[in-house]
Parts: C-alpha cells; structure tokens; sequence
C-alpha cells in the first residue's frame, strides 16, 4: 500500500516514504535557525537507508546524529565558546527530537528519556540566548501545570504585546521555537509564549491521562490568566497563533476568549474529522464507504504496519496516543468532537488565515472558508505557495518566509 495523501510538494526525495521523507525536510528545515545543516541531515538519511530504511534504523541514525552535537556542545561549553554551544545544542534537541518523534511508545521508558534528553539540550540553551528566556510551569487544573517557555524581546521589563503559540498533534512546545520562528517575533519586539497542553508532548509524557480535549478554549484560559497577570505583558495585545492541529485549538479559544487581540491560524481546522478521513483514504485504491465498520479501519491500521511504517507510527503516536484511543476506529469516532461549527462566526478578533499548496484538498477547503466565514473587522488570508518553497506543512519549508507573513501582519495589528 502506498499513499497518496501530500505533506509536501517540494518532496527531498530522501525516502520512499513520504512521511519518512517529511521528517528528514522537517529537521532540515531548522536550519534557519542554525539547528541542522544539510550534510548532517543527508548524513542521517544516507545511514538510515543503508542500515535498511527501517524505524530502528532511523532512530539510532537521529539518536546518534544527537549524541555528537551534544558532545560538541560539550566541548565548546567547557572552552567558553558560547556561541558554538548554543548552536549543537540546538542540534542536538532537534536530533533527539527527530529520533523520538517515531519512537516505539509501546517502550514508554525509552520513550520518556529520549524525549526528556532532547528537552535537556533545548534548555540548556536558553541562558546562551540573545534575549532572555524562562521555563515556565502554567497552573491548569488538578495540580497539573502546563509546561513551557517565555520569551522577552529584551531584558528591559516593558509591557510588550505578546504572542501565545500552540501547536499540534505531533508539536513539541521546544519544537515551535523552531518551527514558529520564535527569533523573528522577538526581533520584531514582540514576546513569546510556547506550552504543551494537553494532548502534547510535554505533558503527555508525564501525564498520559492528559489527552486533547475538544473544548481548547479551557486550558488556553490558563495560559491566558498566566500571560496577563505577568507585569511584561500588554494584556490588552495579546495573539493566539495556532499551527497545524493548533489550528483547531487557538481558533476555538478565540471563539470564546474576549481576552485574545488577533489570531493566527496555520492553516484552520474546521472539521478535523473530514481532513483526517480525507487524508487516510487518499491513500486507498478504492473508494471508502461512508459507512465502513470498525474492523475496516482496524485491519488498515495493522496493513499500514507492513506498508510504510513512518505511516503507521504517525497513526500510533500523534492519532492515538494523543487523543486516547485504542484503534483507529476509536480515533475516528473522537475525531468528530473536533469541529469549529457554528463557532468562527464567534470570533471578533482581526485573524490571519494561513494555507500551503501541500496541504490535503479538505484542509485547503476549510481553510478558505474559515476565512470567508469570519466577521471580524480586519483579516487576511495567505497562500504558502509551491513557487516560494513554502509548501510544506505549516510552511515549515521557508520559515523565514512564513515567519515574516505572521509577524509583520501581528505587529501591525498589535501596534493599532
């Protein structure tokens, strides 16, 4: 079986796989941020392919790859070379990040350390930055705090407008550093907020029992209590900027938060039932019966574990991990809570809608009328387009590209 379902245009052509093959762009990507280089990321691709293309294989070629930026991290560390530091620590948690991403979640305790090692790497980063950064715990709800970070544009401790990130499924709160473009914001003046909500990594890791919930709008109202009590913070320019499943959850959170300024979406998610089924059955020579039974999308799971395994673990790390679910049938069913109806009319606030041509056919759907549905006194939407290699997922392909269309359209609005 192979699928036909589209992460990306501009493929790399490192792996039959095209999931595979998006995990080798998705790291090469933070190069712009100096977190990977060409030859290493290449390097990791060639080994993987000759160890046999296999998800062990990929993961001890990440994991190694890892080890060594850290070491050099370690090096220029004790040398006091600052700089060199920063930049294989950054190398080393996108790495790790990428070994882990298809880690076997069957063996949770190797899970849990890969993901915590790579988060050591990101963090001991932060003081070697060019602003300040702080880890920050958001109190959420029985004794469970959102982990996260807070980013200032300078050190002089004024009120900044502020922008709060959140991002998908498959996110990693340090990930969006990365992926969001963080250093663009903050050139741009404007403090950042990442965090893991329920349902993402850093939570789920160590509170499995914190899987995405439909109604975002309630921990995002922790985050935004945190932010607004915090004496840098404008509370009255304050953005959500929502990417890839975060484009479900800041959209919802804007529908009901009077709090929120403008809103990001990258790209929105309607009706997130209708883009997953789109995108699994993309991937089938024959049509699907509207009807089909639990054990059809049962038995396609377990087909998808000899098929392409990068497939396969997507649908058992960020599809049922995520949301709880024992089958992909179960997932199916929680995937309709997942819907924006009747609430984009809800949002006042000015919004930037985001799409890329890579996108699946619902998700670009959706993402128009989303757009054309608000009633909102300023909005705009984008297309992240195959000719300026932004394609890809979120536009990860050019974030510089992408960061500038989010961030010079929230300093506008922001500064109004």
């Amino acid at each position: 079986m192979t699928t036909d379902s589209i992460m990306a245009i501009n493929r790399l052509g490192f792996a039959g796989s095209e999931m595979q093959d998006f995990a080798y762009l998705r790291a090469l990507a933070y190069a712009d941020h100096a977190a990977a280089s060409p030859g290493e990321v290449v390097h990791v691709a060639r080994k993987t392919a000759r160890d046999g293309g296999g998800r062990e294989a990929f993961i001890r070629a990440w994991t190694e790859q890892g080890r060594i930026a850290a070491r050099m991290a370690d090096d220029a560390w004790v040398a006091g070379r600052r700089l060199t530091a920063r930049t294989f620590l950054h190398r080393a948690y996108n790495y790790l990040r990428a070994a882990e991403f298809y880690c076997d979640r069957g063996r949770a305790e190797e899970f849990t350390a890969l993901y915590d090692r790579s988060v050591s790497c990101f963090d001991r980063a932060l003081p070697l930055l060019d602003t300040p950064a702080e880890r920050i715990a958001i109190p959420y709800e029985n004794g469970v705090a959102l982990p996260g970070y807070f980013f200032a544009a300078d050190d002089s401790g004024t009120r900044r407008p502020t922008v709060i990130i959140s991002g998908g499924g498959d996110g990693h709160g340090e990930e969006l550093y990365f992926l969001a473009g963080v250093p663009h914001a903050l050139a741009r003046g404007l403090n950042v907020v990442l965090f893991h909500g329920p349902g993402q990594r850093g939570l789920l890791h160590h509170h499995p029992d914190q899987v995405f919930r439909a109604d975002s709008e309630v921990p995002f109202a922790a985050v935004l209590d945190f932010v607004t009590d915090r004496s840098d913070v404008q509370a009255d320019r304050i953005a959500l900027y929502g990417l890839s499943f975060g484009g479900y959850l800041a959209p919802r959170a804007a529908a009901y938060d009077r709090r929120v300024a403008a809103l990001v979406a990258n790209a929105p998610i309607t009706d997130f039932h209708a883009v997953i089924l789109d995108a699994l059955t993309s991937a089938l020579p024959d049509p699907v019966p509207a009807d089909a039974p639990a054990e059809f999308w049962n038995g396609l799971h377990q087909q998808l574990g000899s098929a392409d395994w990068a497939l396969h673990a997507t649908v058992e790390n960020y599809m049922l991990w995520t949301t709880g679910a024992r089958t992909l049938s179960d997932f199916l069913r929680i995937a309709r809570d997942f819907t924006l109806d009747g609430l984009v009319p809800r949002i006042s606030c000015p919004t930037l809608t985001l799409s890329s041509d890579g996108e699946n056919a619902v998700a670009r759907r959706q993402a128009r009328e989303f757009h054309e549905r608000l009633d909102v006194p300023t909005k705009a939407i984008h297309r992240l387009a195959a000719e300026h290699g932004a394609d890809s997922h979120c536009g990860l392909s050019n974030i510089a590209l992408t960061s500038a269309l989010v961030y010079d359209w929230l300093t506008d609005v922001l500064g109004r």
